[in-house]
């Protein structure tokens, strides 16, 4: 099929050529010299398993393979890649891994929607000759999973991360904490290190139990859980071979009931909160005046930190409602330095625009005034990751008659194109100041992957497109084509998404939203004519 309408998000310059189409051959190799091979592993892993080909790694290249290759393929940063594809082969280069991985990328969309088919052995294996060059608008393009109100199993984070990697989208947000839940296991130092004897292990003895609760949704109640340092180590390390980098978030100073609820000492009184499981938001905080609150922010954030393979360090600040401005202002000023102590740079949401930033600290814009924000990055050069509301929360209804999401943000309902349509770099921005954008996903209403995947999908494809493409290149309609043609790969790999009624299909996924009492794995990738 001689098109690039299979290609999300949109390459920087992708142009057909006058030639004839490539076909891979029983015969065929994949050629690459290390460091390449690990993706060329990657990718003939996922070949093998569609076409049924041997497809051997080797160094040599001939006629009818694809080939990896290091090469300063054009001035586009270190993500770039060039992808070449002639009836007589595929050459992908890149100047650095990742580049390799995202041209991995589009050639895996080039090939038709069925090989992402368990076995799919007797199609025939046909990409269009194809030239595209191609770099992101955004170093930083992200998802954010709230993993605090219903927990996600390290499987199931991993099955996240295996979607949106498929995207180019490289940045995954834990929300670790909350006031329903503590989700990262805290080592208690020992008394050396302790002089409050704060009784750490506690946070998932007692916060890891915890969940929301919400009559709407089904089941009721979240999940419980949490993540051994281990684990966490373990989903970086594989998110790491997809390019997807982690960033664990600690929120504070609101936010905060189940810590209160694990460790006394953080409350006035010095006795314990009972753990909560109600969705409101805004109720609870941390003391400016008790030396516990610091204590247990350095220790928290240190561990964090020293567990923590990317470079970024969320310590929240949203919704601190019943926290006196003063002792905002005092709190967080503090733990900013605490956390960029760490050699981590600081993230926040935008409401700790109002403290003093470390150099280098990243502010998360999500609602409100924009104006702190800019300041921060004109003065400060700070730089921004725009979550916008109504552009990117993921949790928010298609429609009012949605069985799962929320309706608190005005402007809905929200389909793919409120997500699509807008540019990140307003308000007074420069794209120089923007590092990317993220999507986030809050889970009052959440119970499991399939769920989660239906509100991420399609919205998270059109952010990704946002986050990646020129504003100069990004068309409505030529995207929606585009979103109609996925559903067909995204029915075969079993992804849920919501079938958007203004796009032409290719195929569907089933409803993922089983009767109470039945199984929570429904059936997925059948092909609605």
């Amino acid at each position: 099929m001689n098109t690039t309408d299979t290609l999300i998000p949109r390459p920087s310059h992708v142009a057909l050529l006058d030639s004839p189409a490539f076909t891979l051959a029983p015969t065929a190799r994949i050629s690459a010299t290390a460091p390449a091979t690990q993706l060329a592993e990657q990718l003939a892993s996922l070949l093998r398993a569609g076409t049924g080909f041997e497809l051997p790694i080797v160094e040599a290249t001939r006629p009818g393979d694809i080939s990896l290759e290091f090469s300063e393929a054009f001035d586009g940063g270190p993500e770039a890649y060039a992808l070449n594809v002639t009836e007589a082969g595929v050459r992908l280069t890149a100047a650095t891994s990742v580049g390799l991985f995202n041209g991995v990328q589009t050639l895996r969309q080039l090939f038709p929607a069925s090989l992402e088919k368990a076995d799919a052995s007797d199609a025939e294996w046909v990409i269009p000759a194809v030239d595209i060059a191609d770099a992101p608008r955004f170093q930083y393009r992200g998802l954010m999973l709230d993993v605090a109100r219903s927990f996600f199993t390290v499987e199931e984070v991993k099955a996240q991360i295996d979607v949106m990697a498929e995207f180019k989208l490289n940045a995954l947000h834990l929300h670790l904490t909350d006031d329903q839940a503590w989700r990262i296991e805290i080592h208690d130092p020992g008394a050396a290190g302790n002089p409050l004897g704060l009784p750490y292990r506690k946070l998932t003895e007692v916060g890891g139990e915890g969940a929301v609760e919400v009559s709407t949704a089904t089941p009721p109640r979240g999940n419980s859980g949490f993540y051994t340092q281990q684990d966490f180590r373990d989903i970086q390390a594989y998110a790491a071979t997809k390019n997807v980098l982690v960033v664990p978030e600690i929120d504070l100073p609101g936010h905060v009931n189940a810590a209160l609820a694990a460790i006394p000492q953080l409350n006035p009184d010095g006795q314990a909160k009972p753990m909560s499981t109600t969705a409101e938001v805004g109720w609870s905080t941390l003391s400016a005046d008790l030396p516990a609150t610091y204590e247990f922010v350095r220790e928290v954030l240190g561990q964090l930190a020293a567990i923590t393979a990317g470079p970024y360090l969320h310590i929240g600040g949203d919704e601190a409602k019943v926290t006196h401005h003063d002792d905002y202002v005092a709190m967080v000023q503090q733990f900013v330095r605490i956390g960029a102590e760490t050699g981590k740079t600081v993230v926040g949401w935008n409401e700790f625009a109002a403290v003093e930033l470390p150099e280098g600290a990243v502010i998360q814009y999500w609602h409100g005034d924009f104006a702190p924000v800019v300041r921060q990055a004109e003065e400060s050069g700070a730089k921004v990751i725009m979550s916008p509301a109504a552009t990117t929360y993921l949790d928010q209804k298609y429609a009012s008659d949605s069985p799962i999401g929320l309706e608190w943000v005005e402007g809905g309902p929200f389909t793919w194109s409120e997500y699509y349509n807008w540019d990140p770099a307003q308000g007074g921005l420069k794209d120089h100041q923007v590092l990317g954008v993220e999507g986030p996903l809050w889970t009052e209403t959440v119970r499991n992957n399939e769920q989660a995947q239906w509100l991420l999908y399609p919205r998270a494809v059109s952010l990704a497109e946002v986050a990646w493409s020129g504003q100069e290149v990004r068309n409505a309609g030529d995207f929606r084509r585009r979103l109609g043609a996925l559903g067909e790969r995204l029915a075969h790999q079993g992804v849920a998404f919501q079938a958007a009624p203004d796009v032409e299909w290719s195929a569907t996924s089933k409803w993922p939203f089983p009767e109470a009492g039945t199984s929570s794995t429904p059936e997925y990738g059948t092909i609605e004519a």
